[in-house]
């Protein structure tokens, strides 16, 4: 990038952030289900907004969790979604699962985009398992999936395009050959997008980054290839010497390209026989009165991605001092830097790592387009 000024790059971190209106539904209410084979089940009720879409976490009760994340503008409108845990049991269940339907209907939501579900549970039954769809007749239907096993856990991913009861289980090989070869081709893309400044800390320089990202999967998968762009602005303005400096520079990457996987992290966050020692302290000591730039993700990151930006560009530098005012144009060099991207819910973050400069944070977010 430009290195005559304190190597101007880019550096983004890519981590999608749900908070409270910005992606997390606000839980309304619990209402008791009807007891069937099992235990009394109770029923959540979550409010989405369709514009910034959000996630939905269950416990169900029987060693697994479930994560339904609705990307935004997948929903066709706002709802409010009540999710209930299935009871089920036997050798084959991995998972009773859930529920999920539209709040005083027994239908599911509308959804322009598919849903992704992330189901977890605390048991191994090897990869030979798969979230399925349960048919009213007592059937079932395999949805394609993505198992992840470690640790005696297991992680499942699928997306869906419609709800009705969900679930896991032991299924055969031919079953998921089957689910693979009669899953219907999805006829949208996949898009993330980034717009947004960071102000980078370079005394006695102020520097503020503007970060243009898009990328775009053409799968039909929410993981996968992305190719897409980078464009960046620096504006770079300091004092010295009873004079002024101005410098401002455009650089780009034409040419992105990651691969984007599920997140799936099974193992203890914390090592075994460390469970009772102090974590260190998220702010250095001083510090807790400093502004924080912005909120890390409050969750781990459902999808992550790692890649490399190789920026390269020009712009032009002014000084003024005695009232008078000299600009030249100025180039700058090629930058190679490497950047992480995750998402989680529908938010997306990027990061980016510049020798000499502080990381940078750019937020957005993830959708699907019809082609």
């Amino acid at each position: 990038m430009f290195k005559s000024s304190r190597a101007l790059v880019l550096s983004l971190a890519f981590s999608l952030v749900v908070t409270a209106g910005c992606g997390d539904p606000n839980q309304t209410s619990n209402q008791p289900q009807p007891e069937e084979d099992g235990p009394p089940l109770i029923a959540q009720e979550f409010s989405l907004k369709s514009a910034p879409g959000g996630a939905v976490r269950l416990d169900l009760g029987d060693g697994s969790r479930v994560k339904i994340i609705f990307p935004q503008d997948s929903l066709q409108s706002d709802t409010t979604l009540s999710v209930a845990p299935r009871y089920a049991e036997g050798d084959d269940i991995l998972s009773g699962g859930f529920s999920l339907t539209e709040a005083g209907s027994n239908q599911g939501p509308a959804l322009k985009y598919p849903a992704i579900i992330m189901l977890y549970a605390d048991k191994d039954m090897g990869q030979d398992v798969s979230i399925v769809r349960y048919q009213t007749d007592g059937s079932y239907k395999v949805i394609p999936t993505t198992v992840t096993v470690s640790n005696g856990q297991t992680a499942l991913m699928a997306q869906v395009d419609h709800f009705s009861d969900y679930g896991a289980q032991k299924i055969t090989p031919a079953e998921r050959e089957s689910a693979l070869r009669n899953q219907q081709l999805q006829d949208f893309n996949w898009v993330i997008y980034v717009n947004d400044s960071e102000d980078v800390d370079l005394p006695p320089m102020k520097r503020k980054v503007f970060l243009d990202f898009k990328a775009v999967n053409t799968s039909g998968y929410v993981f996968g290839e992305y190719k897409g762009y980078a464009h960046a602005k620096t504006t770079n303005d300091m004092e010295a010497m009873g004079g002024k400096i101005d410098a401002d520079f455009s650089v780009k990457d034409e040419n992105v390209t990651f691969t984007l996987d599920p997140y799936i992290q099974l193992a203890p966050l914390v090592p075994e026989g460390e469970e009772d020692l102090p974590l260190a302290p998220l702010v250095e000591d001083g510090d807790e009165d400093l502004p924080l730039a912005k909120l890390e993700p409050a969750q781990e990151p459902d999808f992550a991605a790692n890649g490399v930006l190789n920026m390269r560009g020009g712009g032009s530098g002014t000084v003024t001092a005695g009232g008078y005012s000299v600009s030249r144009g100025l180039e700058a060099t090629q930058s190679t830097d490497s950047f992480y991207l995750v998402v989680v819910g529908p938010m997306v973050r990027l990061t980016v790592n510049v020798a000499g400069t502080p990381t940078m944070y750019f937020d957005g977010y993830i959708r699907g387009e019809g082609r």
